[in-house]
């Protein structure tokens, strides 16, 4: 198997039918899967893709989170290299042939992304800066804006975005799966790190074309809910006990300041 397609749905039937339709539709000459799991979705998602046979239907008891569902979907992944799908995408050419392609012919300790696009053709948010851990690195970005401009080359980047990670199998072997502990928001960061660790880079590539229309698997609410949180337990995993502690101060006085305005 060159490919195993890892989709997790929580409550958006639609979107991940339209995710799945156009794998299905635009992926030609290569062997995958896809593995659906499903986060307990109570919007007849179980009762529509349990029946279809396209699709490897994982259902779990409980709403564990992305990382948590992509972990479920790894577990049983056949596939030399693991394709995680966010299930508000849409594949617009052969974009999983051309990510394995790629992949096979450059440096195997590589994770990919690409240009990512709305619905509307213009740029969607394809790659993200991992947080400062250290003072150094937080002095200097208060006085250098980080640059999230695209410039469709292929480059490195700090972190590909989790809508559309393409992932040899070995690199989840050597960094570890997903941390569960992350409910939402920043998991693909936190994972990257680890394998930034291990010797793996980060690319975007060029070829592969997909929608991704960004938020409308999740909401507003969700995102400033789990946002902070997410990200403060990143910074305490990584970064230096006490640095830890001003970072939480600043954040706090960062937000009681933002309240008073």
């Amino acid at each position: 198997m060159d490919v195993s397609v890892v989709i997790v749905n929580y409550n958006t039937l639609a979107l991940t039918s339209a995710c799945i339709q156009s794998i299905i539709d635009n992926t030609k000459e290569i062997s995958y899967e896809i593995i659906l799991v499903d986060n307990a979705s109570t919007d007849g998602s179980k009762e529509h893709f349990k029946k279809d046979d396209r699709v490897r239907y994982i259902y779990s008891q409980k709403n564990g989170g992305f990382g948590y569902g992509n972990n479920l979907g790894m577990k049983v992944a056949k596939g030399k290299y693991f394709f995680l799908l966010n299930s508000d995408t849409i594949l617009l050419n052969n974009a999983i042939k051309e990510f394995y392609e790629y992949a096979e012919a450059h440096d195997e300790k590589t994770i990919y992304g690409c240009y990512l696009v709305g619905k509307d053709g213009t740029y969607r948010n394809s790659f993200f800066f991992f947080p400062a851990f250290t003072v150094r690195d937080f002095i200097y970005r208060q006085f250098k804006t980080l640059n999230y401009k695209p410039d469709y080359s292929v480059k490195a980047v700090e972190c590909v975005s989790g809508a559309d990670m393409f992932i040899p199998r070995k690199a989840i072997e050597d960094a570890g799966m997903f941390d569960e502990n992350i409910f939402l928001y920043g998991e693909e960061g936190e994972l990257q790190y680890r394998m930034m660790k291990k010797g793996y880079r980060r690319m975007l590539i060029t070829s592969p074309k997909i929608i991704h229309l960004e938020g409308e698997s999740s909401n507003g609410m969700a995102r400033k809910a789990y946002g902070l949180r997410s990200h403060l337990y990143i910074l305490k995993k990584h970064m230096n006990p006490i640095i830890y502690i001003m970072a939480r101060l600043f954040y706090k006085f960062r937000l009681l300041i933002n309240e008073m305005l």
